[in-house]
């Protein structure tokens, strides 16, 4: 299988020469190959992960190789990565459930991680390049970035030349924390409408609610026959509701679908999103000479005597 060469550029305040440092590029190898393998799940799928054995094609599509580096004041790292149409043609040969959204075929995975990158920088709430898996993978390279002597990563790709690359910092990394902060918590749910659609190889289908929308959603591979059966008629589907950050429904994962000829039609309607997660982050206020500790620091007389203190506390309990 024919790979496409792709650059990564690590700046940081230090110069190494040929001598680099083992320790943090290893880590840089290891989750690579990973956030791409989710990257290109996420825009297959739907999902950037999911339980049960790989397909075949996902795994050759995150096949990622070292070829070679240079270090002439930054360190330049060449991979090769195989475009979508190689890696997985069996995807490909098959019609689109959802035109338009499936990636071109000469892409590979670092365009499909450009995407993910891209979107997380902007903070795009109504994105679906991303899912909170994918976030969190994200976050993880957190250690990289504040332990190592890098501090930009910049990715090149067919779509992201050298002149526009995509540039991965500790920023981002915040930015990912706070879009999972955002993101609503998925809702269990019972939906009902016509099965529209079934794509084999990515296990995704589309179902048709009662109002006319369409909502795309993931089944389990040992669902594929009751998949089949089920295609055209009308269908209960039990499971969960996913979310975008914006609150828009990103996909429903199917726990089970099963015919729904007698159901009502008042489950033919998508909850409404609850509130998000709590974001951590929110709280985390900068202290100042009058702000946090150094506004209580030194307040405190401390000349009274205990039986002061407990007066004082039971006047306030």
């Amino acid at each position: 299988m024919n790979g496409i060469e792709h650059r990564i550029s690590l700046r940081g305040e230090h110069q190494f020469g040929n001598r680099l440092p083992t320790h943090h590029l290893g880590y840089l190898f290891c989750e690579l190959p990973l956030v791409i393998r989710q990257a290109v799940s996420m825009a297959l799928r739907s999902r950037s992960t999911v339980r049960g054995k790989r397909p075949a094609w996902l795994k050759r599509a995150s096949d990622v190789r070292f070829v070679d580096y240079t270090a002439n004041g930054e360190v330049a790292l060449r991979f090769e990565a195989p475009s979508l149409a190689d890696a997985a043609p069996e995807v490909y040969q098959q019609q689109s459930l959802f035109p338009g959204l499936r990636p071109a075929p000469t892409d590979t995975g670092f365009d499909l991680l450009g995407d993910v990158l891209s979107d997380v920088q902007r903070e795009e709430a109504d994105s679906e390049h991303y899912d909170s898996p994918l976030l969190r993978r994200i976050t993880r390279f957190q250690k990289f970035f504040h332990q190592g002597p890098f501090k930009e990563i910049d990715f090149t790709s067919t779509r992201y030349p050298s002149e526009h690359p995509v540039r991965f910092t500790s920023t981002t990394i915040e930015s990912a924390k706070t879009l999972l902060g955002r993101t609503p918590t998925p809702q269990r749910v019972r939906l009902v409408g016509q099965l529209d659609g079934i794509e084999a190889s990515t296990q995704r289908f589309s179902i048709l609610l009662d109002s006319g929308e369409k909502v795309s959603g993931v089944f389990a591979a040992e669902q594929i026959d009751t998949m089949q059966s089920l295609w055209r008629q009308r269908v209960l589907v039990l499971g969960d509701v996913l979310y975008r950050v914006s609150g828009r429904v990103l996909r429903v994962e199917a726990d089970e679908v099963r015919p729904g000829n007698n159901e009502p039609s008042v489950f033919s309607q998508l909850p409404t999103p609850p509130h998000a997660r709590f974001d951590a982050s929110s709280l985390r206020v900068p202290q100042g000479a009058r702000s946090g500790m150094a506004a209580i620091m030194g307040q405190w007389p401390g000349d009274e005597t205990d039986a002061e203190v407990m007066a004082a506390l039971e006047q306030l309990s």
